[in-house]
């Protein structure tokens, strides 16, 4: 799916759960061509998550994501 990264495009989450932090990278995007649909689609899709032992380690993973995601 060749598609282009909307401006800001990169939205990180870290929410707490049980004691530990998940945290999410998604990348919202436009202009993407889908076989099974027709014109120009737009939407959001997760390109990587996890989970931290606490907030710093879960925020440095994030940032890595980020950092790899360009």
């Amino acid at each position: 799916m060749a598609f282009t990264r909307e401006t800001n495009g990169l939205v990180g989450v870290i929410r707490q759960n049980d004691g530990k932090y998940d945290w999410m990278l998604q990348e919202k995007f436009i202009g993407a061509t889908i076989d099974s649909k027709t014109g120009d689609q737009l939407g959001t899709i997760t390109i990587a998550e996890g989970t931290g032992a606490d907030y710093d380690a879960a925020s440095a993973a994030l940032k890595a994501a980020i950092t790899a995601a360009g």
